[in-house]
């Protein structure tokens, strides 16, 4: 690591609890357009890629990843997943000129990396996500308004100008407003993914709290817990934050089935989870006995 960068890992047994935004429906429904709306995307997505070289994309060799639209707070909305879906289908209805990044394989990575889309609002983060999903520029864009009309700000950026302190210029800028589109509430915080999955076993794992009324419980300890390193995108953007790892600590101890409940960009979620499964732990005991248990650990990725 540089000079001034460490991280730290802290192990926590007690209930996990994670304040999101509202999640969006897995089954994301397609916008409900008019013909003049429809019009108008057409002619955005002509637009955007008129002006697609001054951001390094080039005819026949560029592939675009369409982010999640984010709203008044910064946190992507209902609305915005559903516009950067219907813009992505007409960008890639525009000739074979350019490719566009399946947006369902991109709500599966960010299903499985379950980062917070506050933390995706900048640019750099905006850049990882199209370098991750296999894209060399991504289209970012921010949706402002109210029930009667949406304002929409969209652009280009290149993802070789990542972390870079003075980036050329990218795309230009492009604006489209519609009117009667939406809903109320549809430009509220909302998240791509829902609760994570139950791991294996945890149907069977021990349960703190009322599972430990009236019995001798020893908590797990673990006695090996080396620290995860930064990655090299997240060190160069000098990165800070706290990410959640849930895993099942089996009865000889070992940690197994690994997942991401809250995570971070710059590929800091794959160095934490590759870092706790090595982990050496005593298992929880009850009344002697030791059992399997699912527990949260938190990494902390902090710069001194």
């Amino acid at each position: 690591m540089l000079p001034g960068l460490s991280c730290r890992a802290r192990f926590g047994i007690a209930a996990l609890t994670i304040a999101l935004a509202a999640t969006f429906a897995d089954a994301q429904s397609a916008l409900n357009l008019s013909r003049a709306q429809e019009s108008q995307l057409y002619d955005l997505a002509s637009r955007i890629l008129k002006h697609a070289d001054a951001a390094g994309c080039k005819k026949n060799s560029c592939t675009i990843l369409v982010n999640n639209f984010a709203g008044p707070s910064g946190a992507t909305t209902p609305l915005g997943m559903q516009l950067a879906d219907a813009l992505s289908l007409q960008l890639a209805s525009q000739g074979n000129e350019f490719h566009v990044v399946d947006r369902a394989k991109f709500r599966e990575f960010l299903g499985r990396e379950r980062i917070e889309s506050k933390l995706l609002e900048d640019d750099n983060a905006a850049r990882w996500l199209a370098k991750e999903n296999g894209a060399n520029v991504v289209l970012v864009g921010y949706l402002r308004g109210d029930s009667a009309q949406k304002n929409l700000h969209v652009q280009l950026l290149d993802t070789r100008d990542f972390a870079k302190k003075s980036p050329k210029a990218t795309g230009h800028a492009e604006e489209a407003a519609f009117s009667d589109l939406g809903f109320a509430g549809d430009l509220d915080p909302a998240e791509p993914f829902g609760k994570p999955p139950d791991l294996p076993g945890s149907d069977t794992a021990f349960k703190f709290g009322k599972g430990a009324m009236g019995k001798a419980v020893t908590p797990p300890r673990c006695t090996y817990m080396p620290n995860p390193s930064y990655s090299d995108p997240a060190r160069a953007v000098k990165l800070q934050g706290v990410l959640v790892v849930q895993v099942l600590i089996s009865e000889s101890g070992a940690i197994t089935d690994e997942q991401v409940v809250k995570g971070l960009p710059f590929g800091l979620n794959a160095q934490a989870l590759e870092t706790v499964k090595n982990w050496r732990c005593d298992p929880v005991t009850v009344n002697g006995q030791p059992k399997a248990v699912v527990v949260p650990i938190e990494v902390s990725f902090r710069l001194y």
